[in-house]
């Protein structure tokens, strides 16, 4: 089977183009077709799964908990915007972040600490990012990411 009817089969999914004519492909070529389908999926959700670096952890995050809120945007570039809500004062800070290890996060000393926040190695703020399913991020503050809960904006 050539490449062009192999990518026919997939485009198509239930035959070949011969001509202007489509008729039913053999089962062993739709069956190959669509394991190929799966392997390609299952790497592409790999690559995203797996990948811990700068560019995937970077974006705008929110917490509200305990009639507090706020919000952290978390730049490639390592610095950090945070805004803070607590019993109707607004407070905005600005900083620098690193990952450590494969999901470890640590902030400067001008993370503006929540409720329920611990501190971690020396006093600094750290956390714990966090992959459900492999797509759907968050950063868990404290040192074993036991804190309150900071959830990636899906669309900025």
């Amino acid at each position: 089977m050539g490449l062009l009817t192999l990518i026919t089969v997939l485009l198509v999914g239930l035959g070949t183009a011969q001509g202007l004519r489509f008729v039913k492909a053999p089962k062993g070529a739709r069956t190959a077709g669509w394991s190929l389908i799966l392997i390609v999926m299952l790497w592409v959700w790999y690559m995203v799964a797996a990948d811990y670096g700068y560019g995937a952890v970077s974006g705008t995050y929110t917490l509200r908990r305990e009639g507090e809120s706020s919000t952290l945007v978390l730049w490639r570039d390592r610095s950090f915007q945070q805004q803070l809500s607590h019993a109707g004062e607004d407070i905005r800070s600005q900083g620098t972040w690193r990952r450590s290890g494969e999901g470890g996060i640590e902030f400067s000393k001008e993370f503006l600490k929540v409720s329920g926040q611990q501190s971690c190695f020396g006093g600094k703020p750290c956390g714990v990012v966090v992959k459900r399913l492999g797509l759907f991020l968050s950063i868990r503050l404290g040192q074993d990411g036991d804190g309150p809960i900071f959830r990636k904006k899906l669309f900025q």
